[in-house]
């Protein structure tokens, strides 16, 4: 409650990154943690791209397939091998799903 009456008195508030003090209009608002953010919006959207940037450059480092994929395979003769094994998957995960269910429904009764 008394961080709610902090809240209310404050005008202003001090950015965590770039250490100026500015009107709260200029940070977000946690609705969550009924708080406003460590940093200005113009800091939080700099260090948000940052993170990301990063994010998406391991991202593809990290990214290796240990799977043949169907859409970079040449082989038109290969690639149809993999489409139909890929159907007869799925189509056995659908009927175990099914069978699942069944099974569930007939334990209720």
């Amino acid at each position: 409650m008394d961080n709610m009456n902090n809240l209310e008195n404050a005008t202003a508030h001090y950015c965590g990154q770039c250490k100026r003090k500015l009107p709260l209009d200029a940070f977000y608002f946690n609705k969550r943690r009924q708080c406003f953010d460590r940093y200005c919006k113009d800091c939080r959207k700099e260090r948000s791209r940052i993170y990301y940037q990063k994010k998406e450059d391991t991202q593809y480092v990290n990214e290796r397939t240990n799977y043949p994929v169907i859409t970079r395979t040449e082989d038109p003769e290969k690639r149809t091998e993999l489409i139909l094994h890929a159907m007869q998957v799925v189509r056995a995960s659908v009927l175990q799903k099914c069978k699942k269910q069944r099974e569930e429904e007939a334990m209720r009764e």
